[in-house]
């Protein structure tokens, strides 16, 4: 009985130091951000569709930039809306929906630019045979 006590005595002491040998600390380096939505300079939210357009609502928040611009691009059809932007503002966009639609939000905020991308999916429905 006293060789086993101290076989596992011996295997649980190397566990041990094994373990201990390998453990240190680590300079942590990273941080969390948190990234308050009232800074954000461009922000877009879908909010449906209706008679066969999409519905985007778009905040824009100038902040303490002189030129701001908002510009909406479709992949296929080009440039949709520009314009220059004097103040903080929320707009709502309708877009005529068309199958594989890609849409970009833009924003260039002197020389800092911001977009905001969505592609639009065909939907598939199934019928009973």
């Amino acid at each position: 009985m006293t060789k086993i006590k101290n076989i596992a005595l011996t295997l649980s002491a190397i566990v041990l130091f094994a373990a201990n040998s390998f453990a240190g600390t680590v300079k942590n380096t990273s941080k969390a951000i948190y990234v308050d939505p009232s800074s954000e300079k461009l922000i877009v939210n879908f909010v449906g569709e209706e008679n066969g357009y999409l519905v985007f609502e778009v905040a824009v928040n100038k902040g303490s930039n002189k030129q701001v611009t908002l510009s909406v691009n479709d992949k296929s059809e080009g440039e949709l809306y520009k314009s220059t932007v004097s103040g903080s503002k929320t707009q709502t966009f309708k877009i005529e929906k068309r199958d594989n639609q890609e849409l970009e939000f833009s924003l260039k905020a002197d020389k800092v630019s911001y977009s905001k991308s969505f592609t639009i999916v065909p939907t598939v429905t199934l019928t009973k045979l």
